[in-house]
């Protein structure tokens, strides 16, 4: 009778259609009819989808038969995240009981394919994509600007820094996804200013100091002046409709009057019309200021203008004073 019951029993683990719930509810049975009965046990540990040992019990003789059996009716399931692939060997149970047993834990934001409710019932392979969002902060600095502000009391051309700009800072908050551990999306979510910037602030003089007039001043030009021109701290005039740089020359007499008719004297310049009409009232000296030609009129031209059609030709009285001039580039101020 001992001998039959044996056999059933074991028949009856050994087959492939059982599932490893019904062998372990028959091997507790046979447990306690071994027992009872006096016979010897043995016991194997079997592992399952949700990491539960089950001791089997096995007859003498049977046990290492049974274990075949038992490994038998497990899957090998490839689990990839990233560049690492798990395996882990699978008995019974869905998707998710198999990430748990290779060590991941997925979540609603993880992405997984089959999906986590799949029935695993032969080999598998899943995808198992990590997905997290983290939250943090870090502080950047925020830069001051310049602001430029003009003064009528400061002399023309002084420019001052009257306030030093200094970078204010915030804390920017954000929100990080990573995929698999590394981040491939950033939002900021949030800033807030800890310190506000402070403007830098650069002071503009714009006041024109009329020091002198032309009559204070020691010129070529022998022409009487109509009206005061009046000259800021480097000798220019303040007022005048055009300023330009020429190539300049000098000339002296030659026994014959001006084109216009006139007289020459120092102030009447030989000028090309087209460019300078006749009777152009002008201011001349030198960029440096080392010659003042004066008040001067467009009152002559020669034959220059052909090479030279923008130059002018500065009538002096003496020819050494001519040589002495020579060519040089001279400002003129198209006055009022």
């Amino acid at each position: 009778m001992i001998r039959n019951l044996k056999c059933r029993v074991l028949d009856f683990l050994v087959s492939r259609r059982v599932r490893i719930g019904g062998i372990a509810l028959v091997l507790a049975f046979t447990v306690s009819a071994a027992t009872l009965l006096g016979c010897p046990i043995h016991t194997i540990e079997i592992f399952t989808g949700q990491n539960i040992n089950v001791l089997a019990t096995t007859l003498n003789g049977r046990a290492s038969a049974t274990a075949k059996e038992i490994k038998e009716v497990s899957y090998p399931v490839y689990v990839t995240c990233g560049d690492n692939t798990v395996t882990v060997d699978f008995i019974k149970g869905t998707v998710a009981d198999a990430l748990l047993m290779a060590g991941f834990t997925p979540d609603s934001d993880d992405y997984v394919e089959p999906s986590l409710d799949t029935v695993i019932t032969e080999t598998v392979y899943v995808d198992y994509v990590n997905v997290q969002y983290v939250s943090g902060s870090y502080t950047e600095a925020i830069a001051f600007d310049t602001k430029t502000v003009y003064n009528n009391s400061k002399d023309k051309g002084i420019t001052e820094l009257t306030q030093k700009g200094v970078n204010g800072s915030r804390e920017v908050f954000y929100t990080e996804k990573l995929v698999n551990g590394v981040s491939t999306e950033k939002t900021v979510t949030e800033t807030k200013v800890l310190t506000n910037p402070v403007s830098e602030v650069k002071t503009v003089g714009t006041k024109v100091n009329a020091i002198k007039t032309s009559a204070d001043v020691e010129d070529i030009s022998t022409l009487p002046v109509p009206f005061t021109i009046e000259l800021d701290a480097n000798g220019n005039p303040i007022k005048y409709k055009s300023k330009t740089t020429v190539r300049a020359t000098a000339y002296s007499y030659t026994g014959n009057n001006c084109s216009t008719g006139v007289a020459p004297q120092p102030g009447y310049i030989a000028v090309n019309p087209k460019v300078i009409p006749y009777g152009t009232k002008m201011y001349i000296k030198s960029p440096d200021g080392s010659i003042i030609y004066g008040y001067a009129v467009a009152a002559d031209t020669g034959g220059f203008i052909k090479r030279y059609p923008t130059g002018v030709d500065l009538f002096m009285t003496t020819e050494s004073a001519c040589t002495n001039f020579g060519v040089r580039n001279m400002e003129i101020y198209i006055l009022e």
